[in-house]
């Protein structure tokens, strides 16, 4: 399988964007979801099979565009269940 592999900042701007697109979401949420994430990118505890470093430098690895949506759509489902620790918990 081809990965499509995006630098953690297109990656965040992409899902970021997507977030946007829901009206009960908003943008703070999508900066809350950009802050939670780079603490899970940041946290050397956290096993991470999608993100890949290269010279240095950080990507998130998917296999096609839908990936970003299952992402927002789980998201947006943590936040109506009240369920966001789960969904940090959960993320790969």
């Amino acid at each position: 399988t081809v990965m499509i592999k995006m630098t953690i900042d297109d990656f965040v701007y992409e899902v970021k964007e997507e977030i946007l697109s829901y009206e009960d979401l908003g943008e703070a949420k999508a900066n809350e979801w950009e802050a939670n994430f780079k603490k899970w990118v940041d946290n050397p505890k956290i096993k991470k099979k999608n993100v890949k470093e290269v010279s240095g430098k950080k990507y998130y690895q998917i296999k096609d565009e839908s990936e970003i949506f299952d992402i927002v759509d789980k998201y947006f489902d943590a936040v109506e269940q009240k369920k966001e620790d789960s969904y940090w918990k959960k993320f790969q």
